[in-house]
């Protein structure tokens, strides 16, 4: 109790210190932060909201609220309204509640493992379910996806069948909104789950989203009537966005418009070609015949009819005879050329643009831009070429602004900052109250109040006085009777020196 009382009394005397302009800070200061104390720590005492269940349509979240206002479960929405919110301490309860309006059956460590009292004959359906629930939750990665579903189909093995079943594959996907999944994506789909499961071909496997649109196409290009169509639409928008940056940049934002239209040729062709160089040979073949024959030859000695020349008196010879067949072959030089032209050539181009000159007046620099100009600036940056018949036309006159179709802003998503917020909100508040009590306790320090110093030779002083006031009783008399009437009158005692008697 003493040492309240001491407090109380040190609070006291240095208030009675302060002046007003002190007071009314110092008041001003201990009132802020009480407030804020007492602010962050109602904040604080309040429920934290988790979610309970999220991407929920308009209809599902309505009568999900209305579920748990009439089980007296408190919940709240997210700022899209698409997520029910509900306290930390009454999730069970609200899981309770809610029954089939949310799924809770999203945990993938739910039949996987099996037991030991698990039928074996199911130990192929274990795996590949715990496939299906892999391939997903790698698909829900990409930024695009929002949820994924993998159903497999793999025939088990056995020893009776001749002819095995291919596996086949369908995954279904949920785009965020504003999402799009293009064709390179939905092969990457095709390609993650085609490489993960042994013996499937990517022409087995078929991507889909929510809305029962197809998003793989099992034929090419050619066939595949939304593939020619997203190709030819990016196709349009890149080339009409090359030429509205270039004319913004000079022009000012929301002063030209361009549109492009592009007729594709989605024919895959290949065209082989051979060619011949007469002046160039080449000995292909080369064939050397030879032939060697002896004939024996008579000689008769005399003339013909006479004895000399009948009977064995003739001489006999022999004669050699040689043929020789040379037969060469020359190739001419050829050369042989295979294109293969891949669908997606542009066939023609047409260009529609509305732009918004701006007046010239004195400046050169604005006098000099002409819808001549723009023209020419738009069939350098959308690739115009004029054996394609290419087309292209140019308004110029007042436009409204900027496009009606611009994106909207993406929403922050406060809910993910709120319990950092939250934190360093008590972090601040915590640091505020230690620097208030810090100055407070400042001010209590106790201060340290320095003696006045003793003049040196005092005690000689009062020596000096003690012997004149003996020697001379009268004068000191005197003395006290003016102090004692200066202290009537209310100023200090009067200097009233000592002499020496005598």
């Amino acid at each position: 109790m003493s040492s309240v009382k001491l407090w109380w009394n040190q609070l006291r005397q240095m208030w009675d210190g302060w002046t007003f302009p002190q007071r009314v800070g110092m008041s001003l200061a201990a009132a802020l932060c009480a407030a804020m104390v007492a602010g962050v720590g109602l904040w604080s005492l309040q429920s934290q909201y988790v979610p309970l269940a999220s991407d929920l349509t308009p209809t599902t979240a309505a009568e999900l609220v209305s579920t748990l206002d009439s089980a007296g479960i408190a919940s709240r929405l997210n700022f899209s309204g698409s997520a029910v919110l509900v306290p930390k301490q009454e999730l069970n309860r609200a899981r309770l509640a809610a029954g089939k309006l949310i799924d809770l059956s999203d945990n993938p460590s739910d039949d996987i493992e099996g037991s030991v009292w698990s039928d074996p004959t199911l130990y192929h359906v274990r795996i590949m379910r715990q496939k299906e629930q892999r391939l997903a939750r790698s698909i829900m990665q990409f930024d695009y996806i929002k949820s994924a579903t993998v159903h497999l189909s793999v025939p088990e093995p056995s020893p009776f069948l001749r002819d095995k079943a291919t596996p086949s594959a369908s995954v279904v996907v949920g785009l965020r909104t504003g999402g799009a999944v293009a064709r390179q994506d939905a092969a990457a789909i095709v390609s993650l789950v085609a490489h993960s499961v042994e013996g499937l071909e990517p022409s087995r496997v078929t991507v889909m989203d929510t809305q029962g649109r197809i998003l793989s196409a099992q034929e090419s290009m050619q066939g595949d009537v939304a593939g020619q169509f997203e190709y030819r639409r990016r196709l349009e928008s890149d080339l009409a966005a090359k030429a509205e940056a270039l004319l913004s940049n000079m022009l000012g934002p929301g002063r030209a418009v361009v549109r492009v239209t592009a007729d594709v040729d989605f024919t895959q062709t290949e065209r082989q070609t051979t060619s011949y160089d007469p002046e160039r040979k080449v000995k292909a073949s080369e064939t050397v015949k030879t032939e060697s024959h002896t004939t024996p030859k008579v000689a008769s000695s005399g003339a013909a009819g006479i004895a000399s020349n009948v009977g064995g008196s003739a001489t006999t010879s022999n004669v050699g005879t040689k043929i020789e067949e040379n037969t060469t072959e020359y190739l001419n030089g050829e050369t042989k050329d295979l294109v293969r032209e891949a669908p997606g050539r542009v066939k023609r181009l047409t260009v529609a643009a509305a732009v918004q000159l701006p007046e010239g007046g004195a400046d050169p620099a604005l006098a000099a831009i002409t819808p001549q100009a723009v023209e020419d600036l738009i069939k350098q940056a959308v690739g115009f070429d004029v054996s394609r018949d290419d087309e292209i036309k140019v308004v110029s006159g007042p436009l409204a602004g900027a496009s009606l179709f611009a994106p909207e802003a993406p929403a922050v998503p406060w809910d993910r900052y709120e319990q950092m917020i939250r934190a360093a909100s008590l972090g601040l508040a915590a640091l505020v109250a230690l620097v208030v009590g810090l100055l407070v306790l400042r001010r209590f320090r106790p201060t340290t109040v320095s003696a006045p110093a003793v003049e040196s030779g005092g005690e000689d002083r009062l020596a000096t006085l003690a012997m004149r006031a003996r020697e001379n009783p009268e004068a000191m008399a005197q003395a006290l009777s003016a102090w004692l009437a200066a202290s009537k009158g209310g100023d200090g005692p009067p200097s009233v020196p000592f002499r020496k008697a005598g």
